[in-house]
């Protein structure tokens, strides 16, 4: 099978290069050729030709850290799995967003929930673990559903054998500020801003912002001895174990080799730097513009890039939903300060922004270049997490074919998508 694509201009993923009115010659599932011609003569022999129309040809997006993509338990403290229809959903969407590989950051999958959810969709989805002692003990203390006994039996000697590509996402302590779980107890939906606000009043002892903000949770009737002991339960325990969680990690990436891919809040901080201290460039710090305001996501990503540590921002929702993450002031300071290495989408309540939109914000306000860009989410991944798409990331004779074609003028519009050589999205249409 063999396609060729023209008129178009290739931007490599190399951080540098834009090559103009320059071809792509796939065969099979490889890149056979860049002939630096807007046409390609005489290729009548060619299986098909589709034409860029003036667009950017650009390499699969590599997503670092997202939920919800695979069969097995969801989030990394074991909640009972997704529906069928709503993982393959989330994996549509990534798709249409110009993603062709994927990391399920869901830990607890098992090697053959990886391989069945790979056999029925397009986009190349890969393994993380965390089945060690430490990260079981945080499934415990949260209000997921309790892990299967296979599950549990399985282990991370084993998984990096069958191909995961990394150890994560530890230490997360359930939706931030332990906002589901405080949702469950309580039985109604809360926001991720009233519970962190709660827990802000809780644990400074001020009874008076704690009653405001029971009043404003419709929870009038909540002591303040069951105020704290909702925060105790939701919060306090389990940023504790997952503390314990990112320190143990240290061991399992010296043991196995593998980079770690760490959650990343307040309360995890010093466990952060403490593991960024020990294993500099294989940690990547995940959603340092989540939960802190501007200027400590400033510091903390300074204070993580001094020991070679991996800065990630997520995309959020705070373009549309809003409902994890209100503004794009954080993840814009990090930007123009020059201290995002990845940019993921992360769950982001299920209403992430495409990774391609968020950096065509970039690209319009200054802080990254075309090239740049296209880099943090291409080969970038591919050095942070070496085994996570070898031989992709990177526009170049004999890479594997996976490939997107954007709109000129706004990397967000994404008109096709090719993964292995196969044309899986046609006119911003999933064709497979």
């Amino acid at each position: 099978m063999k396609l060729d694509i023209v008129n178009g201009t290739v931007v490599t993923g190399d951080g540098k290069s834009i090559l103009e009115n320059t071809s792509v010659v796939i065969k099979d599932c490889l890149i056979e050729g860049l002939p630096k011609l807007r046409y390609i003569p005489y290729n009548a022999y060619t299986n098909r030709v589709i034409d860029a129309n003036g667009g950017l040809i650009i390499p699969g997006v590599i997503n670092l850290h997202a939920h919800g993509v695979s069969f097995g338990p969801f989030f990394p403290y074991g909640w009972e799995a997704l529906p069928v229809d709503r993982i393959l959903n989330n994996l549509n969407r990534h798709l249409l967003q110009g993603t062709t590989t994927i990391v399920n950051a869901d830990g607890f999958a098992l090697p053959a929930e990886i391989d069945a959810i790979n056999k029925i969709h397009p986009v190349n989805v890969k393994m993380c673990t965390i089945h060690t002692p430490k990260n079981f003990r945080v499934s415990e203390v949260l209000l997921g559903h309790p892990l299967r006994e296979w599950n549990r039996k399985f282990t991370a000697e084993e998984a990096m054998a069958v191909g995961a590509v990394a150890i994560g996402e530890v230490g997360s302590p359930g939706t931030s500020y332990g906002t589901y779980e405080k949702g469950h107890r309580v039985g109604k939906s809360i926001s991720a801003q009233l519970a962190k606000a709660l827990d802000k009043a809780v644990l400074s002892n001020d009874e008076a912002a704690t009653r405001k903000i029971l009043a404003d949770l419709g929870l009038e009737k909540m002591t303040i001895d069951e105020a704290k002991k909702l925060v105790e339960e939701t919060s306090v325990i389990p940023v504790a174990a997952c503390c314990d969680a990112i320190i143990e990690s240290i061991d399992y990436h010296k043991k196995l080799g593998l980079p770690v891919i760490a959650h990343t809040e307040p309360g995890m901080k010093e466990a952060m730097l403490e593991a960024a201290k020990a294993i500099g460039p294989n940690l990547v710090a995940t959603h340092v513009n989540h939960s802190f305001t501007p200027e400590e996501s400033v510091q903390l990503a300074k204070q993580l890039r001094s020991y070679g540590a991996i800065v990630e921002v997520i995309t959020a929702d705070f373009f549309s939903a809003k409902q994890v993450e209100t503004s794009p002031e954080g993840t814009f300071a990090l930007l123009k300060e020059g201290l995002v290495d990845a940019m993921t989408t992360d769950f982001s309540g299920g209403y992430h922004e495409p990774i391609l939109l968020v950096l065509q914000k970039a690209i319009e306000n200054g802080f990254l270049t075309l090239p740049q860009a296209i880099q943090m989410v291409t080969s970038y991944p591919t050095k942070v997490v070496p085994r996570v798409a070898p031989s992709s990331g990177l526009i170049e004779p004999g890479n594997v074919a996976d490939l997107c074609i954007v709109d000129k003028d706004d990397i967000s519009k994404v008109r096709y998508v090719i993964i292995g050589g196969r044309v899986v999205v046609e006119e911003g249409r999933i064709v497979v």
